[in-house]
């Protein structure tokens, strides 16, 4: 029976080639996150859309090019991954203390629980991730934890237990889907 965390779905925008896009992509990251039920404070939010500014910046100035957010929830944490045309890794620059640029990552690497590159097709992923709360789960089995509808004529279960919890499962009848929850 098929089967998917909801948690675990991206959401992906494009960003078009201009610096003045970045501050839209940078507040649409951070409610994108509260949208898949990620819990954070306003300051939180705004350290959030600091190392989304500096990623998605970086991607654009570098490249001159448009490039893709995807953003998602792994477990307690925000992932937020942009896609560039660049192969090359980026590094954080060694900067001087005048220096006006230069130090997008340095601000990633503190501010991140981790970060890194990862080679694509169409250049490389540039991704940070940030451990953030979790708003508390319906007590009913069956009932979702995100707002997300199963397809029309299929229902949905939230697994509440065991190794899968949070997972949910569409069936096509309230029978099957007491199956797969007690099956988890």
């Amino acid at each position: 029976m098929p089967h998917c965390l909801l948690s675990e779905l991206p959401y992906a925008f494009k960003v078009p080639a201009s610096v003045k896009e970045v501050p839209l992509a940078r507040r649409r990251v951070v409610a994108r996150a509260r949208r898949i039920g990620l819990v954070m404070d306003e300051e939180v939010a705004g350290e959030v859309e600091l190392m989304a500014c500096e990623v998605i910046t970086n991607a654009i100035v570098h490249t001159g090019a448009p490039c893709v957010v995807c953003v998602r929830r792994v477990g307690a944490r925000l992932r937020v991954e942009v896609t560039d045309v660049e192969s090359a890794s980026p590094a954080p620059a060694g900067t001087g203390a005048d220096d006006e640029t230069g130090r997008g990552l340095l601000l990633v690497r503190a501010l991140a629980d981790a970060w890194g590159t990862i080679p694509d097709r169409a250049g490389k992923r540039v991704w940070f991730e940030r451990k953030l709360g979790l708003p508390p789960c319906p007590s009913m089995a069956d009932t979702p934890c995100s707002s997300a509808s199963p397809a029309p004529g299929r229902l949905s279960c939230r697994v509440s237990r065991g190794p899968r919890a949070d997972a949910v499962r569409s069936g096509s009848s309230s029978r099957e889907c007491q199956q797969l929850l007690a099956a988890a």
